[in-house]
Order: C-alpha cells, then structure tokens, then sequence
C-alpha cells in the first residue's frame, strides 16, 4: 500500500474521522468503478482501522512529554490540533504533514489551478525580489498622491500577489524555502531544484537534500585520516601492546598484539555519515528516496556505524582541507540529535521534524530583504546590546529586535535607523479597529526603538493568499485600513532625551504586509 499521508496546516483541528475521510477520497482503488464492491468494503475496513492507529499513536506522542504539548494539543475527547510548529511527524500507520497557513480559511481546499510554468515562476521570483527592495516596500502603504502616481504598480502589487498552484503545493514549497533561510542548519546550502517537491512526501525531500549532497561530497572523495589501530598481526608493525600481547598470545609466541596508525576511513564523521543512512532508509517512504540511500550505502558499504553518536560528534574536528564535511554534519546532527526540531521515539515509535513558524517567518523575511537590497545594513536578530547588567557586570535581559536597519542618507546626514519586528499572524478582518494588533506588539518594538534612536517601527505580517472571493475582499479592506493608519503619521515622542542634543525622540509606526515566496 501507498504510504498513507494526511495534511493539515497550523491551528487545524482533526480526528480520526477527517483521517480516513481524507484517505479514502486519496485511494485509487475506491475512487475506481472497476474495483469490485467487496474489494471497496475491506479497503474501507483497512483504511479506518490505520486511520484509528494513526491517530493513537499521535495521541500517545503528544502525551509522552510536557513539551509534545506545543506541537499538538487535545480541543476535546475526539481531537487533537495543531500549534504553531510546522514539518513532519512519522508513525507506522502514516505520516502527519503540518504546513504553514499561508492563505486565509481553517483548512487546506481543494482548488482546480493550472500547473505554473517556468515563466510563472521566474516572474513570481522577480516581482518578489523588487517587491522587498526597500523603497518599493514602504511604498506599499504610501500615502503621498505624487508618489503614488509615480509608483502606481509598486502601490498595488501587494494586492496583485496570488496563488499560481494548490494552496497545499504552494504551502509545501514556503516551508522549504523558509527552511533554506535559516542560519546555522544543513538546509541554507542545499539545493532543492532537482527534488520533486510536488509529489514527494515531505520527510522525503529533507532525506533526498541529504543524500544529494553526500553524493556530491562522494565525488570529492570521502574523508580519511590517520587512526591507531589494534591488531593481532603475524608480523611487528608499530608499538607492542604488552596487556594484549599477554592477553591474547600467552601460548602463540609467534605473533604481535601491535597498536599501529593508519589513513582509514573507518572515523568518527563517517560513522556518523553511516548511521544516518541507516536510520533514514528505514523512515523514507517513496521508491526514489530508498534508490538514492542505497547509492549512500554502497559507497559506505565498508564503513561500520556509529557505536556512541554523542561521542563520534565531540570527536569531529574541522579541517580546512574537509570543510565541504561540516554541512553534512549538520544534516547528521539534524536526524540523529534532534537540532532544531524535536525528535521522538518511544513506544508508539513516532519520529518528527518539527519547527517553529514564528522563526521561520522571521528568518524568510530577513533573507528576502537582505537579498534584495545588498547595499543596505540590515541586521537580523541583533542581541549585542542588553538592557541590565548584574554587579559583576553579567548580562541580564537582551534587547534583541527582528530586524535593524541602517540606510545611510545624503551627505551630511546621519544614518536612518528603521527597528522592524516580524509577526506570523494574521491580521483580522475591518470589524476590529485593531485588526488584532496586539498592545504588547507595540510596547515590544517602541522599546527596540528607544533603545536604539531608532526614527522608525514597522511590524511585518504576512500577506495570506486568499482562497474564495469573500477572503479576498476582508484583505483588501484590511490594506485599505492600514494605509488609512499609516497616512495619519502615527508617532510617538518620548520626553527623556537620549543625548543632551536630543531633547526628544520622535518614532513613527508603520504596518506592512511581507508576501510569500513560492517558488
């Protein structure tokens, strides 16, 4: 049978009854007319029973640990739901896919869309690249009539933004673009373009980005280095171990228990390397998966696995002549460690790869901005500064904003600072006066900017696509709101002074929307 798969997006409620609903409409056999009505009744039979299994197992998960209760949580006997993590969780009855809520609506629909071609996608990547240039972005709410005559397309292109492909496709492809933003994870310097990410579970596609790689890394030559090898050998080579030469040749005088040193394969990172293969082909699920880890498997045929993976890792140096190693290694600490997801085993045997979306959404906009505008300095996560300091000068609170701006002016004046705090939400419809801006949001980013003397806030939401022509009509009452709110000028001058020079500082709030990128 296919491996079963049911996909949710963040904050989606579900139960077994959704599962096999779900599943059964995805089998072929029941969808079939020439598939006999008996043969429809068993796969019924079987798909509920593994839909049952399925949703106790991802019971049993969310209740092994206090933790679990972030990703997954009971809204009543029958149901769990989804929190604000998105990726994978893997049981021996199917596999849960939770992608990020990138349009507006409770649950993922099905929608009739043409397939994209490469020339949707190349203009999807060029209109998003002059759409985060920095002057194209605060002109997205612009409210002076010159310049809105002038930059009349850059004004509406926050509306003009929509979904070319399947809200699920388009979700699955963010998640992974997110993925690539990232700092300090094996996914910012994988390439993704020969991975079919339409049709492949998502497990899947992190476990062929991984073997891509170390077949690249095969074609280099797979690392060696010296190590002191124990042997009973017929012959001296290298240092007698007098222990082992008791030991083991009290009565055969003819032989040599030596320790020599020798340019082996057989070393921490390797095993490692091992290890990894061995534990994601018995999770791949997908037929060109398992084909690209027995190509792994082969090269490392020879090469035993790792006995204490803790141990293998604190092991590991990096050499410069093997710095092409270091991002496998992370692959490696990603499924056998746990680093930056959470990775479970117990008695239900669920594994996951879970990540949280508020960083992700901070992480793709950073990368985007910075992309499309190499000149400017922009700081991403900038937690130099503090804010308290213990008597022996020990830091205590950091004060460390999403984003921090600093675009240089004309001559003689001084840099604008812009402090911007990015926020994975959605913002409500114009009933509420707010749109679910929350005060704290703004206590939060006032802080950043008076810390700073910054002149300007901007809170960054995502712009969520729309899925039927009454969400399409809240959002474009909501822009129509927040240019309102951004005509008016907001400030907020402060009385203390920063400097004997500055008696006040003025801050003006500013809100946008980021839109996402799909391919």
């Amino acid at each position: 049978m296919k491996p079963l798969i049911y996909t949710i997006i963040e904050y989606q409620s579900f139960g077994a009854d959704e599962i096999v609903k779900t599943w059964e409409s995805q089998d072929k056999l029941l969808q079939s007319e020439q598939t006999p009505q008996k043969e429809k009744e068993e796969r019924k039979k079987l798909l509920a029973t593994k839909a049952e299994k399925f949703f106790q197992t991802l019971e049993k998960f969310q209740k092994s640990t206090e933790q679990n209760d972030k990703f997954l949580k009971h809204c009543n006997a029958t149901k769990l739901k989804a929190q604000n993590y998105v990726g994978i969780i893997q049981t021996p009855y199917g596999t849960l896919e939770i992608l990020p809520k990138c349009f507006r609506g409770d649950a993922l629909q099905e929608q009739e869309m043409r397939k994209p071609t490469q020339e949707d996608k190349q203009k999807h990547k060029k209109e998003l690249t002059e759409f985060y240039n920095i002057e194209n972005f605060q002109q997205q709410f612009d409210s002076n009539d010159k310049q809105n005559q002038q930059n009349k397309e850059q004004k509406t292109i926050i509306e003009s933004f929509r979904l070319i492909d399947t809200p699920q496709k388009s979700a699955q492809r963010f998640l992974i673009h997110c993925l690539t933003s990232l700092k300090d994870t094996p996914f910012k310097q994988s390439q993704i373009s020969s991975i079919d990410t339409c049709n492949t579970p998502l497990l899947d596609v992190f476990m062929q980005m991984f073997c891509q790689e170390l077949l690249e890394i095969c074609k280099k030559g797979i690392r060696h280095d010296y190590g002191a090898i124990e042997e009973n050998r017929a012959y001296l080579k290298g240092k007698l171990l007098f222990s082992g030469q008791i030991r083991h040749n009290l009565v055969h005088k003819e032989r040599f228990y030596t320790s020599s040193d020798e340019y082996i394969t057989d070393i921490a990172s390797n095993r490692l390397i091992k290890s990894t293969l061995e534990l994601i082909h018995s999770k791949a699920t997908s037929h060109a998966t398992l084909t690209l880890i027995n190509q792994c498997l082969e090269v490392f045929e020879e090469i035993p696995s790792s006995g204490n993976i803790e141990g293998d890792f604190l092991s590991c140096t990096s050499s410069r002549h093997f710095s092409y190693y270091d991002n496998l290694l992370e692959w490696c600490k990603l499924f056998l460690q746990g680093n930056s997801f959470s990775a479970y085993s117990g008695e239900s045997k669920a594994y996951a790869l879970l990540f949280p979306m508020e960083k992700l959404f901070e992480s793709y906009v950073a990368h985007m901005l910075k992309k499309s505008n190499p000149n400017a300095t922009i700081h991403a996560q900038n937690s130099s500064q503090h804010l308290l300091y213990t008597k022996n000068n020990s830091p205590l609170f950091k004060l460390k904003p999403d984003l921090l701006f600093e675009i240089k002016e004309k001559e003689g004046k001084e840099k604008r600072k812009i402090v911007a705090d990015t926020k994975w939400k959605p913002l409500k419809n114009a009933e509420d006066k707010k749109h679910g801006i929350a005060q704290s949001d703004l206590y939060q980013v006032f802080a950043y900017a008076h810390y700073h003397e910054a002149s300007e806030v901007w809170l960054i939401y995502p712009k969520l696509y729309e899925q039927n022509d009454r969400e399409e009509g809240e959002i474009k009452k909501i822009i129509d709101n927040l240019k309102e709110w951004n005509a008016q000028e907001h400030y907020y001058c402060h009385p203390c002074a920063f400097k004997e020079t500055l008696k006040h500082h003025k801050i003006e709030l500013k809100i946008f929307f980021a839109p996402l990128a799909f391919h």
